[in-house]
């Protein structure tokens, strides 16, 4: 299994719509959390944010701030039937910058896989048109959502995220999963 695998420490956020059933879940949507720091943010989420989300990861360690089955308020029309993650860069860094943070990356898309593999999520990006049809399942951004819905102004994770990339990571760590359960 992979070494980014690992376990997240849990901080519990101070916001949330309530509980929800698993098969509702059919989106993971990727923010940028805005600052560098996994602990950081969940202290944010716990104590002063108007928002919430599943987890913040950054290079160095995850944390967990609410169930999956719970509901985030992480990106207004994707938060009764999406999985939330808060990946610790910036939405204005350049491919570069985003590339130099690797560890962060491959640990996000690891988690990101792992809830594919449990929500039978295809790793895959959704066009606008399959996130606004309220069935598709896959992965998007929280731009693409407050582009869609028109709920908020969001544009993270900014234009310079490695999407493909990440796409990548994701659909390799998901593959190493299922391997690992057939056995």
């Amino acid at each position: 299994m992979s070494k980014y695998a690992t376990s997240c420490h849990f901080v519990r956020a101070k916001h949330d719509s309530g509980p929800r059933r698993a098969k509702s879940i059919r989106l993971v949507v990727i923010h940028s959390a805005e600052s560098t720091s996994a602990a950081g943010v969940a202290s944010f989420f716990a104590t002063t944010a108007q928002a919430s989300t599943q987890l913040a990861v950054d290079d160095h360690e995850c944390y967990r701030m609410l169930p999956d089955l719970v509901i985030p308020w992480g990106a207004p029309g994707a938060n009764s039937d999406g999985l939330h993650v808060e990946i610790c860069g910036y939405a204005r860094w350049d491919g570069p910058q985003w590339r130099g943070h690797e560890p962060m990356l491959r640990r996000s898309a690891w988690k990101v896989a792992k809830w594919c593999w449990l929500y039978d999520i295809p790793p895959r990006w959704l066009t606008d048109r399959q996130l606004a049809n309220g069935t598709a399942k896959g992965l998007t951004q929280h731009r693409q959502v407050s582009k869609v819905f028109k709920k908020s102004d969001h544009t993270d994770p900014g234009p310079n995220f490695p999407d493909e990339l990440f796409i990548d990571w994701v659909v390799e760590y998901h593959a190493e999963i299922e391997s690992a359960r057939a056995r």
